[in-house]
């Protein structure tokens, strides 16, 4: 978002200001155009000159969320090792921390796919390179890096959801211990 057109920034702003706060009190199928565009003072009308619907805008709100979050962890690429598990599981889980009611007020059945795509396609290239670099350096993988990448991406995105719709979760320090335990057990 930080090139485009500072008008259009600002009205991403306050959609997606007024879009966490109705979502503070309905939930996101209770949640129109009319009355997010109403609550952000924006015309319907550029609404959807920039958005096909809500779910186009709540898919917008989330990758624009993982995208501060990479540019926040760009050092990832980087390390090597367990530090580079040990801070993408803890990046990923500090990701969903910080955005909690956010996501868990989009932990809707309809919104539960869109995220966790989201969240896929935002890791699986970056994984899917460190694990063939490490393959290439000579490390000994316990499976292809194409798999490994697939079990290791969808065992985040079960984790997640389990964790959103759990009624009573792991505490957040905890999980991220066994799923990085896991992890390279997995890899290893």
């Amino acid at each position: 978002m930080s090139g485009t057109d500072l008008r259009i920034q600002k009205t991403y702003a306050a959609l997606t200001r007024a879009f966490t706060d109705l979502l503070k009190v309905k939930s996101f199928e209770q949640i129109t155009v009319k009355e997010l565009c109403d609550s952000a003072v924006v015309r319907t009308a550029t609404f959807y000159n920039h958005f096909a619907d809500k779910y186009e805008f709540a898919d917008f709100v989330i990758r624009d969320m993982l995208l501060r979050y990479h540019r926040d962890a760009s050092d990832l690429s980087r390390l090597s090792g367990h530090a580079y598990y040990e801070s993408l599981i803890s990046g990923a889980f500090s990701l969903l921390e910080n955005n909690t009611e956010l996501l868990r007020s989009l932990a809707s059945d309809s919104m539960l796919w869109s995220i966790s795509g989201v969240i896929r396609t935002s890791m699986h290239d970056e994984l899917l390179t460190h694990l063939t670099a490490d393959k290439a350096a000579g490390h000994d993988l316990s499976a292809e890096p194409k798999l490994l990448t697939e079990l290791i991406i969808g065992g985040l995105e079960q984790a997640a959801r389990w964790w959103f719709t759990d009624a009573d979760p792991l505490p957040p320090e905890i999980l991220k211990k066994q799923m990085l335990g896991s992890i390279l057990r997995l890899i290893s």
